[in-house]
């Protein structure tokens, strides 16, 4: 029993003891079971969180990799831009030095890219044809011509560059190969047959810089009275009144003149339509003479200006009113050491230069100063035309032989002693047939400042088109005095009158503009001239008729 009981607590105890052991193994698998599975466990979150690290990671460098792809293009296309405004400017640096030809009416005209800088080439040529029919028989002692000649002439013939440099200046270079009664006079002054005009016409720079100012420098060719700011190409008769060439020749006023010149245009200046213009120049004698200029003598030199205003406009018509002015300062030296003599001469043609012959002249008057003032109205209304003028001329005439004992007044050779005065007038009109009108010029830098111009045909002349360009009736009567106190003789205390002749001019014309640029003009002038001595004022007077043509191109 004991022994039984022995091994039943041994057995027991063993039951137990493995009991224990198993339940404890048990535990222990339990336990390493839940730590399998939450190693398990957190490795997969491991993993898990790996997976994303690493897929966070793959999209941020895609993100990226997207980033720069998108500015690599970016900057691709922003240097294709850059490199195309490159080109672009490239382009237009080039361009910039670049020029240009154009056909500005007929004128070729070569300009910078820019436009700072242009350069047009100017041709004027004019062939003119007269014949002279004159009285054959004449009064006893008849002393005026008998016999003008008949023939032709190249009157202009321009050719010249003008155009503009840095915007604010001008430039105008013009030879003149033609001139009246002959040619060029070239550097002489005079030709040898015949007299011409100089051979450099104009040579000038403008500057333009000051809005609706102008200053001429150089050769010029100023702006004065009515006629005178008309172009040549622009003339309704061959040429232009024999009051506006006198004052031309003697008051500084022509083509070809040494001077300065400042000119201000402005339209609506004073009210609405109206254009208010004023030139002032002072200038010398012409290009390629001598005359006036003698040894030991000054050059002669004269101040002149003008003013106009264009009272009324409706865009075609205008309507203008004119003043101009001069005086000579100085007539100039022609001989002697000591200074010479001063002498002015009135003169002119009979508004035809084929035959120089000048009908009507005062004569040397031996003056240093003169002074002249004009007047003129015109305008247009539609295609037709109308103006006229009025000018007065004064010479200061000087003592010469007369001494104090005879004239108070004669205090040496120099002195004044009286002032002949001198006149003329003409009114002229047109009627352009076919409908065109007259083109007027508000503002220029050249001499056609408040001028009327010619019209532009709308129809130029074609046998395939059918059309004939422009057609232009004229006519002009013009009235030029140089007499004055024709009765008064010389003696000890005074100086004889002026017996320069009287010259009545009835001009009928007709103008074919083929186009804008060839003209043809056909003049009837018909004239009347009074002149010859104190006893017998009508000894040289005679009536003349002369049949003028001109062939024109201008551009």
């Amino acid at each position: 029993m004991g022994k039984f009981g022995l091994m039943a607590g041994t057995a027991a105890i063993a039951l137990l003891t493995a009991s224990s052991a198993q339940a404890a193994v048990g535990k222990s698998d339990t336990a390493t079971k839940d730590n399998g599975a939450a190693t398990v466990v957190s490795g997969q979150v491991q993993t898990a969180q790996n997976t994303m690290s690493s897929q966070g990671s793959a999209a941020t460098t895609a993100d990226l990799e997207a980033r720069v792809r998108a500015l690599e293009e970016s900057l691709a296309t922003r240097d294709e831009r850059a490199q195309s405004d490159r080109t672009r400017l490239s382009t237009l640096e080039q361009q910039y030095n670049y020029a240009s030809w154009t056909f500005d009416n007929g004128r070729p005209v070569i300009a910078t890219g820019d436009g700072r800088f242009t350069m047009g080439v100017r041709v004027r040529f004019q062939s003119d044809f007269a014949a002279f029919s004159q009285d054959s028989t004449h009064p006893a002692g008849f002393a005026g011509p008998s016999d003008l000649s008949s023939g032709a002439v190249v009157r202009r013939a321009y050719f010249g560059v003008e155009g503009k440099a840095y915007n604010d200046f001008a430039y105008e270079f013009r030879l003149n190969a033609g001139g009246s009664n002959g040619g060029s006079a070239g550097a002489s002054g005079v030709p040898a047959a015949g007299e011409g005009d100089p051979l450099l016409n104009k040579a000038v720079v403008t500057y333009t810089g000051i809005p609706n100012w102008h200053f001429n420098v150089g050769i010029i060719e100023p702006a004065f009275m009515f006629e005178g700011t008309t172009s040549s190409a622009s003339l309704m008769f061959l040429e232009r009144p024999e009051i506006d060439n006198i004052a031309a020749d003697t008051f500084g006023a022509g083509d070809s003149r040494r001077g300065i010149e400042i000119g201000w245009a402005k339209t609506d200046a004073l009210w609405a339509g109206d254009n208010l213009t004023a030139t002032a120049t002072f200038s010398g004698q012409k290009t390629g003479s001598s005359a006036n200029h003698g040894n030991g003598g000054d050059e002669n030199t004269q101040v002149l200006g003008r003013i106009t205003e264009r009272l009324w406009t409706n865009g075609l018509s205008n309507i203008q009113v004119g003043v101009s002015g001069a005086k000579v300062l100085n007539s100039g030296s022609t001989t002697g050491a000591g200074g010479g003599s001063q002498a002015i001469n009135l003169q002119d043609r009979p508004e035809v230069r084929v035959d120089g012959t000048r009908l009507i002249s005062t004569g040397g008057i031996a003056a240093k100063t003169a002074d002249m003032f004009a007047v003129d109205l015109g305008g247009n209304i539609d295609n037709f035309f109308l103006g006229g003028e009025y000018a007065q001329f004064t010479l200061d005439r000087q003592c010469g032989a007369i001494t104090a004992a005879n004239n108070a007044v004669c205090a040496s050779s120099t002195s004044v002693i009286d002032h002949p005065t001198f006149s003329g007038w003409y009114v002229e009109g047109s009627w352009i047939i076919t409908g065109e009108t007259k083109a007027y010029s508000p503002s220029a830098i050249n001499n056609e400042v408040g001028g009327f111009n010619a019209p532009v045909p709308s129809r130029p002349f074609s046998f395939s088109g059918d059309s004939w360009g422009a057609f232009e009736l004229v006519a002009r009567y013009s009235n030029t005095d140089l007499n004055w106190h024709t009765n008064q003789a010389a003696s000890t205390s005074q100086l004889a009158g002026v017996l320069g002749g009287q010259e009545q001019v009835i001009a009928l014309g007709l103008n074919w503009y083929l186009n804008r640029n060839v003209r043809i003009m056909i003049d009837d002038n018909i004239i009347k001239v009074k002149k010859g001595t104190a006893a017998i004022p009508n000894r040289d007077g005679q009536d003349i008729n002369v049949i003028g043509v001109r062939l024109q191109f201008a551009n």
